[in-house]
């Protein structure tokens, strides 16, 4: 299933520690290169993202490791830096016995988090302000997206914070897009596979409480903006339906899933790339270029007066201009 692969996956969850051999590295370098030469989807890059990892290990990189969170970052490091692909990583499997024995299970810890649905808050000046740091999936989620979507239905704005947002499913950013067009069924982005035909996705028609194309949308981003949290803000810039306030972003789209190399480790290898409808790219390595570049910890004080100032400007009765003033006077004065 393809897939946008949340940055958080990067990070090692095994506490088990075996014995690190020549052997182990040698089988782990070969199986990593035939599953990448199988299916990473730019079939340019191959040749040289195998040989990279042949290079490496013949110069004993690998061999200086002692642990395997010791050669699963050295393995990242020749990826990246052969790749470019922030998608491109070996991960340590949670197998039984080897994984950490802290840590909730999947359905519990989205559960904890609301299932990426952190803060829905309505600001002074009927503002909405949603905080999203992840994706779930709706079978996940059950429903929380829309009980948030509906919450700040009444606002006369909408700020969506995703400056955290670490990615997930891209149906679910497909489900919040959807909100924002008047229109249903028609295509805002496609997945690219090596194998098969594309997979379009199209803006939802089932799951949408509302649609609203004309309430002004700002949205936040910073460096750890990620994947299908870049895919939002990417495609509502390109559509002209929103602002953009913060940081450039990750600059992570190419999505995929994840293969076993070993019975240790694994590896998320990009099947494919995203192709946006209008302009036929996406923000691989580039990111998303904020409208408005600013210090991320600045974005939300600057959208919300902006957006105040803006909602001053526009035709309005006295009682409702004294309500945005001094709105716009407390946020200016924070």
């Amino acid at each position: 299933m393809t897939c946008f692969v949340s940055s958080a996956q990067q990070a090692p969850l095994a506490t088990y520690a075996p014995q690190i051999t020549k052997g182990f590295v040698r089988d782990t370098v070969s199986s990593l290169k035939d599953l990448i030469g199988k299916q990473y989807f730019d079939t340019t890059a191959v040749p040289h993202i195998q040989q990279a990892l042949d290079t490496a290990e013949q110069q004993g990189d690998y061999a200086k490791v002692s642990d395997l969170k010791g050669l699963t970052a050295k393995l990242n490091e020749t990826l990246s830096e052969a790749s470019h692909d922030k998608h491109l990583f070996v991960q340590i499997s949670e197998l039984q016995g080897s994984a950490d024995p802290h840590s909730l299970p999947r359905a519990e810890s989205a559960r904890a988090i609301n299932f990426g649905l952190k803060q829905a808050e309505i600001l002074d000046g009927n503002v909405g302000y949603l905080e999203i740091t992840a994706f779930y999936r709706e079978d996940e989620g059950a429903g929380t997206l829309q009980a948030a979507m509906n919450f700040v239905s009444h606002t006369d704005a909408l700020i969506l914070d995703l400056r955290n947002n670490r990615g997930g499913s891209p149906d679910t950013a497909i489900q919040l897009l959807s909100y924002f067009f008047v229109k249903s069924d028609f295509p805002l982005f496609s997945v690219i596979p090596r194998y098969g035909n594309p997979i379009v996705y199209r803006a939802e028609s089932q799951g949408v409480s509302y649609r609203d194309q004309t309430r002004p949308l700002y949205v936040l981003v910073s460096g750890s903006t990620w994947s299908a949290g870049e895919a939002v803000p990417f495609i509502l810039q390109e559509r002209h339906r929103a602002t953009i306030i913060g940081e450039k972003t990750a600059g992570a789209a190419n999505p995929g899933g994840p293969w076993p190399i070993n019975n240790l480790l694994s590896v998320t290898i990009p099947s494919g790339h995203i192709e946006s409808e209008i302009r036929k790219t996406n923000w691989e390595r580039q990111g998303v270029i904020p409208d408005t570049i600013v210090p991320s910890s600045q974005a939300l004080s600057v959208a919300y007066v902006d957006i105040l100032e803006k909602l001053l400007d526009s035709p309005t009765n006295a009682a409702r201009r004294d309500i945005l003033s001094r709105a716009l006077v407390a946020a200016k004065n924070r």
